[in-house]
């Protein structure tokens, strides 16, 4: 063998530094995805449990407002108005709803309720608006129409001519 000669350089065989930057890149921007789409679904469910909770608390006051028969009692939203839980057990509205209304507070992102009596129907109904804030699509609401009890033809235009 010549001294001079040398011998001849072998390709490398196996995983490079750059192929290994590459591929930790590739597996990061995998995981990344991975995380992103389930971030989003879990949005979507907690989304669709917020309407299913909205839609209970409105069910749950226009319950008692639909076997309430005094007509007397008045379920209309009054602002200022304190969660009394003695007041309300007792059959005082005003504090019924305000309780209702904290209620709707605590359970619902940025939950906010209002119930107010529309005259323009006969018999009047009660308008259950329950409102709260979606993730990413911004502010929801639910809308129910309740008719009292004992809320009669001639009785709604009565209350409603007084």
């Amino acid at each position: 063998m010549n001294p001079f000669t040398q011998a001849p350089i072998l390709k490398s065989s196996g995983i490079t530094l750059r192929k290994n930057i590459l591929i930790a890149l590739f597996m990061t921007s995998c995981v990344i995805g991975i995380a992103s789409l389930y971030a989003q679904r879990q949005n979507i469910v907690r989304g669709g449990r917020l309407h299913e909770r909205a839609v209970q608390l409105a069910q749950e006051i226009a319950a008692k407002i639909r076997i309430d028969a005094n007509i007397k009692h008045n379920y209309e939203t009054i602002l200022g108005a304190n969660c009394d839980p003695k007041s309300s057990k007792t059959g005082n509205t005003t504090a019924l709803v305000a309780c209702w209304q904290d209620k709707v507070e605590q359970q619902l992102t940025n939950g906010s309720a209002r119930i107010w009596l529309d005259h323009t129907t006969l018999p009047a109904q009660y308008v259950i608006i329950v409102s709260w804030s979606e993730p990413k699509t911004g502010t929801a609401s639910y809308v129910l129409r309740v008719t009292q009890a004992s809320v009669t033809t001639e009785g709604a235009a009565t209350r409603a001519a007084g």
